[in-house]
């Protein structure tokens, strides 16, 4: 009788719907290099075709100081424009980034000053800029993050800098976040998300980019695990589902 009451239970378990589970999937698309010229060339392949729900896009800072890339104001413009609308053509929400601010004569050590008619962080705010006005025309999110970074204190010399130096992780490099300044931008990002309800069940997001994205120097790099900002934000859209 006991035997045949526990095959009861489980015949009567097994007969009980699944539970749906919510499943959010977070592809890291961002690779160093990249400016809006290249990401115009991949994005059928790299985001098209994989048909997200929402794509975050940075791109701007090789654009704005990378000399091998630079482009001017009014082409950066045109191909961000054009990105967006390919985005926008498929049906995904878009989230658009102000690009961090860069150490100016680290910059100067990798490339030549004489190529810079102005201050490349001149270029980068007025880069942001730019973002910020199509956001608004195309009526897609936009969200700030220089100012984060300056009001952080950010890019220094000092240890604490959340862009990466010599003290913090050996390197004079003065481009790209530090572990910690991944953390501040996937939270900020996180934040935004919720607050503007764009969370939603069974979600595929994109993060599009250059090597911000990608997570130059970060373990993971070039993927949704480790320290990259993509990894981060993954891991606070699964601890709050």
């Amino acid at each position: 009788m006991i035997q045949l009451k526990y095959i009861v239970l489980l015949l009567l378990f097994a007969a009980m719907p699944e539970t749906a589970v919510s499943q959010h999937v977070i592809l890291n698309k961002g690779v160093p290099g990249n400016n809006t010229r290249d990401l115009l060339k991949r994005i059928e392949q790299d985001v098209l075709a994989e048909r997200p729900d929402l794509v975050i896009l940075m791109v701007g800072t090789n654009d704005m100081v990378n000399s091998h890339k630079l482009v001017d104001y009014q082409e950066y413009r045109r191909n961000y424009q054009n990105i967006v609308e390919q985005l926008r053509g498929q049906g995904a929400e878009i989230i658009v980034l102000a690009p961090p601010p860069v150490d100016a004569e680290y910059l100067f050590e990798r490339h030549d000053r004489s190529l810079y008619k102005v201050d490349p962080n001149t270029r980068i705010e007025t880069a942001g800029e730019i973002v910020k006005a199509l956001a608004a025309e195309n009526k897609v999110h936009f969200i700030d993050l220089n100012t984060p970074f300056k009001v952080a204190g950010s890019p220094s010399r000092e240890e604490h800098s959340l862009i990466i130096n010599e003290q913090n992780l050996g390197k004079r490099d003065g481009i790209h976040p530090t572990r910690e300044g991944y953390q501040m931008m996937a939270k900020i990002i996180h934040t935004y998300l919720q607050a503007n309800g764009l969370l939603e069940d069974d979600q595929k997001i994109i993060c599009f980019g250059d090597s911000m994205t990608y997570g130059s120097y970060m373990t993971g790099a070039g993927t949704a695990e480790g320290d990259t900002y993509p990894a981060v934000l993954k891991t606070l859209v699964l601890r709050s589902e």
